[in-house]
């Protein structure tokens, strides 16, 4: 095997670790498993994502022989540790040149980037009525320090409480949206959590998975 091919190859067997580790993870958050899911996100997910970012950018023709042994070494028992054999990674390879120009993969990157560009808009939507409800909230705080009767401070005050409990809201809904702006983002650019499907056409995954990638109108 070619230094080139045992790139790919290498790749192939990290890609499989991750498909399998993220199954494992999604089935953790539907029970509810916050231990397991810490668990597979730190032993697994994180480090075995490196590795497969480490590897994308790698040119194996600039590492040395002994260097490339022990990367070769490693590779190896991590395919075995986790239980794969060799012809389930050359089938793997196989499949992901026959779908090359169609994949599931170039699927699920246009549903990330999709999903991130309404959560991008939703975002922006948030922050216009935050400002406008900060305003008001700025206008009514004046009025009231420079209000002396009585009467009239607690009509302010009044009308404070409803925009004060409409800021906390948007506040909760801004934290749940730039959350899952930083998670699109992150899967997009670590590439691994689309290149996953790339091992099915871009047809097997719509008909398989039409469910999680639906693109909302």
């Amino acid at each position: 095997m070619t230094r080139e091919n045992f790139k790919d190859y290498s790749l192939e067997v990290i890609l499989t670790v991750l498909k399998i580790s993220s199954s494992q993870l999604d089935k953790m958050r539907e029970i509810g498993d916050l231990s397991g899911e810490e668990i597979i996100q730190e032993k697994v997910i994180i480090p075995y994502e490196r590795i497969y970012g480490a590897l994308s950018v790698m040119d194996m023709e600039k590492i040395t022989e002994e260097e490339f042994k022990s990367f070769e070494a490693i590779v190896e028992e991590i395919r075995e540790k986790n239980g794969l054999s060799l012809e389930a990674v050359f089938n793997s390879q196989k499949k992901r040149k026959e779908n090359f120009e169609k994949s599931g993969a170039q699927v699920v990157e246009r549903f990330y980037k999709y999903n991130l560009n309404r959560m991008l808009d939703k975002r922006e939507k948030i922050v216009e009525v935050y400002n406008k409800l900060a305003s008001e909230e700025e206008k009514l705080e004046n009025l009231l320090k420079d209000t002396i009767q009585e009467v009239e401070q607690f009509d302010i005050i009044y009308k404070l409480q409803p925009i004060r409990e409409k800021l906390r809201e948007i506040e909760k809904k801004y934290i749940t949206v730039e959350s899952d702006v930083k998670m699109l983002k992150d899967k997009l650019n670590s590439k691994w959590p689309s290149e996953i499907y790339g091992v099915i056409s871009e047809d097997e995954l719509l008909e398989t998975y039409k469910d999680t990638f639906k693109m909302e109108e």
